[in-house]
Order: C-alpha cells, then structure tokens, then sequence
C-alpha cells in the first residue's frame, strides 16, 4: 500500500499545509498543533532522509500527542480574547436592560419578550403585566430580574 509513495520532508511539509488549512475552515484549534507536529516531522526527515516510514509515523504520533496536550494546557493558561465578552453567554447580553413583563410574577417567576423569544425571569417582587422590570443577572436560560416601576392601569 505504502510502496508507492515517498515518505520525505516535503510530504511533511505539504500535510502541515493541509492541516493548517483545515483548521482555518474548521476552527478548533486541534489541527493547528497536528500540522505543528507534521512540520518537526519534516525537519527531522530533511536532516535524516534515510528514516523509515514507520519511525516517521511513530515520532509523528508522538509529537502530536504531547503537542496537542501541551497546546491545551497552553490555551488553558492563556485563553483567547475575544471582543465580545459574552460571546455564547446569551442570557449575559441582556444584564442592565429593561424589558416589560409578558406575565404575572408567580411564585417570583414570570417572562418577558426579548426579539421573538420569550424568557423566564426570576425576582423577588409581585410583577404584574406590563411592568418595566430590569434584567440584574442570568442563571442558565433564566434572567434574574428587579422591579423598574409599575405599570398605570388607568
């Protein structure tokens, strides 16, 4: 199976390249420590052409396995930032907002309309329909909520 192919450096090289390319359309920051691996893999094969395809893989396997451990405790020590703090902490977007409440507080739970989805909200106080209530916190898919002012009924 494996007669027909060349096992050098630029194999290495060119599944490095490959690698990196997956990992720009699919990032996950995983290939990125393969193709990491693969390139050492390269350097080592371009200073030792005559090594066998198999000590290839081996060291290979290797080195993706301590780089792919060493790249996670580094991003486990150095996250990445982003721009958005609460980038997939939907329920944190809303902290600081007001919003009117779509049902009575009962049993210090009720809901409010975000956009097109309604929310459950928490809060120590009796809300009724149409209050104005602002969104203090967020525990899951619940918002935590206190009372803005009432709404005027007459």
């Amino acid at each position: 199976m494996f007669e027909d192919i060349v096992f050098n450096h630029w194999l290495w090289f060119v599944t490095a390249l490959a690698l990196i390319g997956f990992e720009v359309a699919m990032p996950g920051v995983v290939f990125l420590w393969l193709a990491i691996a693969s390139a050492i893999v390269g350097l080592i094969v371009l200073m030792a052409p005559d090594l066998a395809w198999e000590m290839q893989f081996v060291i290979f396997s290797v080195l993706a396995v301590v780089s792919v451990f060493a790249g996670r405790s580094y991003l486990k020590k150095h996250p990445l930032e982003t721009e958005d703090t609460t980038l997939n902490r939907r329920g944190a977007q809303y902290l600081g907002h007001n919003y009117t409440l779509v049902s009575d507080m009962e049993n210090g739970e009720g809901k409010i309309k975000i956009g097109d989805t309604l929310w459950k909200v928490s809060g120590e106080f009796d809300g009724k329909v149409g209050d104005i209530v602002q969104v203090t916190g967020s525990s899951g898919v619940i918002l935590t909520v206190t009372e803005k002012k009432k709404h005027d009924k007459s």
